[in-house]
This record gives structure tokens, sequence and C-alpha cells, in this order.
């Protein structure tokens, strides 16, 4: 089981851990794209600026162009006539800025725009959104304006530098990778915790089994040896073979009933039971219960006692026999356990959607420690185990009828002493 849960901790870890990290990768790639999109859009909006301010005719400062290329990363670059304005930059791009910028005007060229030849059909001409590439693998956007002035032509040509978007964003790279790291962590954990507790049944189930088989063997082997010994003592004394012969039958009856019980409870393991219902007449079946347990009762100076409503019970749709064997051991249980002269009582009553039988006795009880258990297969409260007519079966059998009757069985005390079982069918 240990090797199991370590295999399955490290199963749900590695898928989860995957989906969990190609959600943060799909992530990290939308925000990559997001921050191409928002450069291109400040890109755009510092073009229309620029363009505006020439075509106004507002004077452009020094200052302002040193100002704007510090602050965005732009190259500026603006032409009177074919003569450069006297602005060097303020700042150095990896490729040198006149470089860069004679490989924008010959990107220009190719699309039909010359900066020291004045647009002919308008005032003015540009480029579509052009991408350049420097000599150190640098990346630029760029576009070229030119103006019709009353001078000559006027040009403006704009780079903005993209700085690699994996450095730009290695904060947010490192925050994800350290994120990743801690949900595969924490998913760890809880895949551990989550297995052990889906496992937890399995391992109870796989203990109880165990303990079944153990105790199964243990039941048999005694009606064995018992039948073994008495093949011996028949063979070698032959004059005394009837009363080992009667001892011998009653374990093969013994032995008989524990595998019909054992194959009842195997059967409702595995949902192959099936039930006979038919309507049944519960006033009837319980008198004749009553009636087969008195002869057994009077023989043990136990008091049987049998209380029914005045109105007849109601008639439900049940398998008779069932029905009668679950009362059968639990009538059998109280004879098993109440001391003589106390009495027992088969009680019934109904409501409207149930109809109630019980059996009362006024025992020794059961301690609240030993409850949960009560229906356990092969359990016993006497740790002793010195009534053999008992497996410790009894119980477990009923309450798998109970509950193939759609019913339940439960245990409560007995104000005067003893126990109360209670069969509970629906209507």
């Amino acid at each position: 089981m240990k090797h199991l849960r370590c295999r399955l901790t490290w199963l749900y870890t590695v898928t989860t851990s995957l989906i969990l990290t190609l959600a943060l990768a799909g992530f990290f790639i939308f925000f990559i794209r997001e921050t191409r999109l928002a450069r291109l859009d400040d890109f755009y909006r510092l073009w229309n600026t620029l363009c505006f301010s020439l075509q106004s005719n507002t004077v452009i400062s020094h200052s302002y162009l040193s100002r704007t290329e510090a602050d965005h990363r732009l190259i500026i670059h603006i032409e009177e006539n074919g003569i450069p304005l006297l602005f060097s930059g303020s700042w150095s791009p990896p490729t040198d800025r006149q470089v860069l910028i004679d490989q924008a005007k010959r990107t220009a060229k190719k699309q039909g725009i010359f900066t020291s030849v004045s647009p002919v059909s308008s005032s003015s001409a540009s480029t579509s959104l052009m991408n350049i590439t420097g000599q150190n693998n640098d990346h630029y956007y760029a576009m070229v304006l030119v103006l019709a002035g009353k001078c000559g032509p006027q040009s403006l040509c704009v780079l903005y530098y993209q700085a690699p978007v994996l450095k730009s964003l290695q904060k947010t790279l490192f925050l994800l990778g350290a994120l990743d790291l801690a949900g595969i962590l924490c998913l760890a954990f809880a895949s551990w915790h989550f297995v052990g507790w889906s496992l937890a049944p399995v391992e109870e189930s796989k203990k109880k089994q165990a303990e079944f088989i153990a105790a199964a063997s243990h039941e048999l082997r005694s009606p064995l040896a018992v039948l073994r010994s008495g093949i011996f003592a028949v063979l070698s004394a032959p004059s005394e073979k009837e009363s080992l012969l009667t001892a011998m039958d009653q374990e093969f009856d013994r032995m008989s009933r524990l595998i019909d019980d054992l194959l009842l409870l195997a059967s409702a393991d595995a949902k192959s039971w099936q039930l006979h219902p038919e309507k049944t007449d519960m006033d009837t079946l319980l008198i004749d219960t009553y009636e087969a347990f008195l002869p057994l009762c009077r023989q043990k100076n136990l008091p049987l006692l049998l209380k029914l409503p005045p109105s007849p019970l109601p008639v439900i749709s049940a398998d008779s026999q069932r029905i009668r064997q679950i009362l059968t051991i639990l009538l059998d249980n109280a004879l098993s356990y109440t001391p003589a002269g106390r009495p027992i009582c088969l009680l019934a009553f109904a409501s409207q959607k149930s109809l109630t039988l019980q059996v009362i006795d006024q025992g020794q009880g059961i301690p609240d420690s030993l409850k949960p258990r009560i229906f356990d297969r092969f359990f016993r409260a006497d740790p002793a185990h010195s009534d053999k007519s008992h497996f410790g079966l009894g119980l477990s059998v009923a309450r798998e009828l109970a509950i193939l009757h759609r019913g339940t069985l439960t245990l409560s005390d007995n104000p005067k002493g003893g126990s109360v079982f209670s069969l509970t069918l629906p209507l």
C-alpha cells in the first residue's frame, strides 16, 4: 500500500504539475503578446504626436526631442531639404544611429517614399509599419513621413527600439517560475494526503479481508478437527460409534450453517443476492416466529412476550423467509445472552412510512466501546469465544438482509438493562 501510495502520488503530482506549468506558460505567452501589442500601440501614439507637431509647424525643441527619445527609446531624425536637424540623440542604441536611419530610408524607398523628394499627389506621404533589424540583432519599429513644405520637402523618420521581451520580463518570468515551483510542492503535498485519504478505505478493506479470512479459517478448523478426531475414534472404538456419529453430525450442522452464512455475505458483497419479495402479512409472520421460539424459551426459563398493536400491521412487500431469518438471528442472540428468568420481548409498530420490529432483552447488554463493531463479521463481545454455537456472523448477515430490503438494523440500550435491536422496513 505504501508503494502504491508513492506511485499514485508521483502520478498525480506529475499530471497536475504539467497542467499547472502549461497554464502558466500559456499565461506568459499571452503576457508577451500583450506586451508587444502595448509597445506597438505606444509607438503609434508617439508617431502620431510627432507627425502632428511637424505638420502643424509647431516648434520642436531639442529638449523635447531628447526627453521623448530617452523616455521611450526612440530614434527621431528630421530633415528639411535633405539637411538633417542638428540633433545627435539622447541615448546610444546597440547599432549606430545613422546606420539605422539609413536602413529605414532604404526600406522606405522600397515603398516609394523618398525623403529628399516632396510628395506629388498630396501634401504628405508616409510608409506603413516597418521592422528594422540592427547589426547586433536589435529590432525596431520604424515609419517615415515626407511633407511638401514651402521651402522644400520635410521628412520625419522615427525608430522605436524593441527591447528583448524575455529580458524585459525577467522579473515576471522569475515570479511565474517561483509560483510554478511552489505550486508543484503544494500539489505534491496535497497529492500525498489525497492519495492517503483515497486509499484509506482500500487499506481498511484489505485489513478486514485478512481478518475475515483468518477468522473463517479458524472457525472452519474447529469442526474439521472434531470430525477428524471423531473418525479416528470410530475406527478405534466401534462400540461407541453412535454417540460419536451424533457429535459429528452436530459439527456438520455447524459447518453447514457457517458456510451458508459465508455464501450469503459473499453474495451480498458481490451484489448478486436476489430476494423474492411478496406480499407479507407481518402479523402472521411474527406470530409464527413467536410460536417457533416459545418452546425453546420455556426450556431455558425465559419468558417470551409478543406485543402487537391493536390494529393489524400493514402488509409489506418483502422476502418473508429472509425477514424471518433476521428475527431468528436476533432472538437466538437474545436467548444466548439473557439470564434465566428475565423476559425477551418481540415488539412491532408501524408509522406512516415504515414498519419497525424490535427484539428487546434484559441481558448483560453491550458496552458502548463495542457497539461500533457489533455488526462486524466474526466479531463477538465474548473475547474467549466460549459460546461455540455462534460464529459472530449472525448480526452481519441480519444487517445485510436488512440492507437488501432497503431497511436498517440498529442497536440501542434497554433502559431496564440489556439491548434493543430495531429492524426498520420501508412501507
